[in-house]
């Protein structure tokens, strides 16, 4: 236990720095968690050394730095509950709080173009509905816009500073635009005549159009320009998704991300005309968040990769490579890369994965095989710093990373494979992966686990009550155990949005319920772990519990670890030191 204690020890040691973001005066806010939560650093303008900027129990999750001045404000909630609240950060001193409202969301938006006031959503008037809220800086004065239905973002505001953007949250594949004056008078900007995403607008500064990334009438993002009247211009449509866009201060360049094959691309593009202009290289890995540098010369980006956490990169207009701005540590020693493969479905398809390796030579059975399903279900599995799989490779275990059907990045029509009615074709896709996994050389097929968390929790659950024959064990961090008493306990700001996705509570009860692991745990063979968060809005404790207390009742040998302080995921480095060594330990075990 010691030697895997200090294994954990020394991937966790090695923080991450994500999601820059310039002020005006030049200084870059970035979050970083080295003190064992992400907190608000700041590399200072005049090339000073980085130094915290805010020391809180529990993590940060976003940090924008003012247009107009050195400050900026960023958003924490307590013990991972989601309901995050606001604090403005001068460039000098403490943060004070902007907000105070424990059982409200904010949702984060922008500052306005004067930088006195922010832009954000609040759900106080009814937790299913969020609301466009501007808040004054100086004052903390909150101003409600507009009552809205259901869930919306905030995108930003329209540059005379008099009206903002809204955007209905995206049903995985649908989502529109609307300007909110600030008399509270909305005007469609994406009529709606198709299901189709329009994300990310960013205005050009005489108020004339707006760049952002849709799919109308395609199958992938791209980059088009708008107009208020409704015109669309499609200006950069790879076969890839374009996932970030970020405007030049100046207007003339648009900084993007296309998704190739999961690794993150950066490009720079003209933006009258979306042909290519710079593409600076970096590492492969990748980037969640982009800035411009006020002068507009310089692009800062986050990087992570498999094999290193996250570090600040900075993209020089002209020049052929990005250079490293900031890491927190030195990458960790012998950590092992995840390779690009693919494995057939039964139904002809050919499936994306990725593949990790212990290091040395496999044994003669060959390396026994976890695979790690992601959340979501719109979501993908990327090439990701991930301090847990490197946990389990250290301890002779493979691992295999599929994006089965249903997953993002790989088109419209690919996400579509798994809805509603196709649910149970994408844990197919994971049984299809097990039997590739008996074909490798090197790889155990005798030997096989599963382990999601969120959606990838029920994935896990849904593979071992399908497929019961096929799994050594299983890990199960917060999953959905049964739909019926998922919708009645999730945040009420979630119910129509992952309606949309799985299925009506009311209108779709025959197809929930058949959906549902519990329904079916007298199926599961395999020794379980389950893991939860106590404070979880999104897939509260009882999932959990009742999937557990099921599998005892029946004599399946299983364990459950519950962490008070933690939400929707394991954040705070002492708790993932719990259950990486926990996870380790059921494996050894089990597999």
């Amino acid at each position: 236990m010691t030697e895997l204690l200090g294994t954990i020890d020394r991937l966790l040691s090695a923080p991450a720095a994500t999601a820059p973001s310039f002020a005006a005066d030049g200084r870059l806010y970035f979050l970083n968690d080295a003190g064992g939560s992400a907190q608000v650093w700041e590399i200072p303008a005049n090339g000073a050394p980085a130094r915290a900027r805010s020391d809180h129990a529990d993590p940060v999750a976003f940090v924008a730095g003012s247009p107009v001045d050195g400050s900026a404000v960023f958003g924490r909630d307590q013990a991972g509950d989601e309901r995050v609240q606001l604090y403005r950060l001068p460039a000098e001193g403490s943060a004070t709080a902007l907000t105070a409202d424990p059982k409200t969301i904010h949702g984060w938006g922008a500052f306005s173009p004067d930088g006195t006031q922010v832009a954000v959503t609040a759900n106080s008037r009814h937790p299913a509905h969020t609301d466009p809220v501007v808040i004054t800086l100086s004052t903390g004065e909150a101003r409600r816009l507009r009552e809205v239905e259901g869930p919306h973002e905030l995108m930003g505001w329209h540059p005379d500073g008099r009206s903002v953007v809204l955007a209905t949250a995206p049903r995985t594949f649908e989502g529109d635009l609307m300007l909110v004056s600030a008399n509270g008078h909305p005007s469609p900007l994406t009529p709606h005549e198709g299901d189709w995403r329009h994300m990310n607008p960013r205005w050009r500064r005489d108020g004339t159009g707006y760049w952002l990334l849709t799919d109308r009438d395609r199958d992938f993002l791209g980059v088009s320009f708008a107009t208020p009247a409704g015109t669309l211009r499609p200006l950069f449509t790879p076969e890839h998704d374009v996932e970030k866009l970020e405007v030049s201060p100046d207007g003339r360049t648009l900084a993007v991300v296309v998704n190739e094959r999961s690794y993150s691309r950066l490009q720079l593009l003209d933006a009258e005309t979306g042909a290519a202009l710079d593409t600076p290289a970096h590492p492969p890995g990748v980037i969640t968040k982009l800035s411009w540098r006020p002068d507009g010369a310089a692009v800062a980006l986050d990087l992570a990769q498999p094999t290193r956490p996250s570090t600040l990169w900075l993209a020089e207009r002209g020049a052929a490579e990005a250079r490293l701005l900031f890491a927190a540590s030195e990458a960790p020693e012998n950590t092992r890369d995840w390779t690009l493969t693919e494995f057939p479905s039964t139904d002809g398809r050919t499936l994306p994965a990725f593949l990790a390796l212990p290091a040395g030579e496999a044994p003669e059975a060959g390396w026994p095989v976890l695979v790690w399903v992601h959340g979501g279900p719109a979501m993908q599995a990327l090439p990701n710093w991930r301090p847990d799989l490197q946990t389990i490779l250290t301890r002779g275990i493979a691992v295999l990373i599929p994006n089965v059907r249903g997953s993002t990045g790989y088109g419209r029509d690919y996400a579509g494979l798994d809805d509603r009615e196709l649910r149970l074709d994408s844990v197919r896709d994971l049984a299809d992966a097990h039997r590739w996994i008996g074909t490798q050389p090197g790889l155990d097929g005798a030997r096989i686990a599963v382990m999601g968390q969120s959606y990838g929790g029920w994935m896990t659950l849904a593979a071992v009550t399908e497929y019961p024959e096929l799994w050594t064990c299983g890990i199960d961090y917060y999953g959905i155990a049964r739909w019926k008493t998922f919708f009645e306990r999730t945040g009420p700001w979630r119910v129509e949005h992952r309606a949309a996705e799985y299925g009506d509570p009311v209108h779709d009860t025959e197809l929930l319920e058949r959906l549902s692991p519990l329904n079916r745990v007298e199926r599961i063979r395999c020794p379980m772990l389950v893991a939860q968060g106590l404070t979880d809005p999104r897939v509260p404790p009882h999932e959990s519990q009742q999937i557990a207390e099921a599998l005892g009742a029946r004599g399946i040998p299983v364990e459950y670890l519950t962490f008070p302080d933690e939400g929707h995921g394991f954040f705070k480095r002492r708790n993932k030191r719990r259950i990486y060594a926990a996870v380790a330990k059921f494996l050894e075990r089990h597999l």
